[in-house]
């Protein structure tokens, strides 16, 4: 039974990611630094971005074959396509929140992520570091402002893909705390979810276009103090 209804469900699925196929065999997501808005409601339509969300949170919580099978039929038809809805379902914001998020942050930001209200992005690889978590990417420290702690970084990250389009954006960071300001967690590499509507310092106006292969993918810039609460899985986790 449990063969059957999996079958079912990824028959079910992939008749839906072959729709969408035929409707975007010819487009690019992204292209002279504009989104295809049509591309995009048909891949929220198609709960593209919900692969990995558990259900109780609006995800479809897809088995990685079924997973594995639609993301082989965007790439054979549409590489823009494939990009788009690959990393949403990797990397980034959503798997990590379902590992490591605090269950307020869960409730929060994963039925949007699920929805495509969300949009996120993961910004690790940097001009001396590529992708890279050991390499020397950026660095910010703990400072105390108005009696509230927060990560003072500069943040120069590139080469992240859907950065261009994105509203949440994941962000790692080396932190240190020179003057042992941290009541919880320690120094080292963090996690930061950054909203864009709440961290407006943050740019992400560059494009890059890599093979013209006509998916958003770009740079995070800008000096931003990120609130502790907005790591991934609250203070207790910087560092971790």
């Amino acid at each position: 039974n449990f063969n059957k209804n999996l079958n079912n469900q990824t028959d079910d699925y992939l008749s839906k990611v072959d729709n969408i196929c035929t409707l975007t065999q010819n487009k690019k997501v992204y292209e002279n630094g504009k989104l295809n808005k049509e591309v995009m409601n048909l891949l929220k339509y198609g709960e593209c971005f919900s692969y990995i969300i558990d259900k109780k949170y609006g995800g479809l919580d897809l088995s990685v074959e079924t997973q594995s099978r639609a993301l082989v039929k965007f790439a054979s038809v549409n590489p823009s396509v494939a990009v788009t809805v690959m990393v949403p379902n990797s990397l980034g914001p959503g798997e990590l929140l379902q590992h490591y998020g605090t269950e307020q942050q869960k409730t929060t930001y994963l039925p949007k992520l699920s929805s495509g209200e969300y949009i996120p992005c993961f910004g690790l690889t940097g001009p001396k570091n590529g992708s890279d978590a050991a390499g020397p990417m950026d660095s910010g420290k703990i400072v105390k402002k108005d009696g509230e702690l927060f990560i003072d970084v500069t943040l120069n990250k590139r080469y992240i893909t859907l950065a261009p389009i994105a509203n949440l954006m994941g962000v790692a960071i080396k932190v240190k705390d020179p003057d042992n300001l941290l009541e919880t967690g320690k120094e080292g590499i963090t996690v930061a979810l950054l909203e864009k509507s709440q961290y407006l310092e943050l740019k992400n106006e560059t494009y890059h276009n890599p093979m013209n292969a006509g998916f958003p993918n770009g740079t995070l810039k800008g000096n931003v103090l990120i609130k502790l609460s907005d790591v991934i899985g609250g203070p207790e986790n910087v560092g971790h």
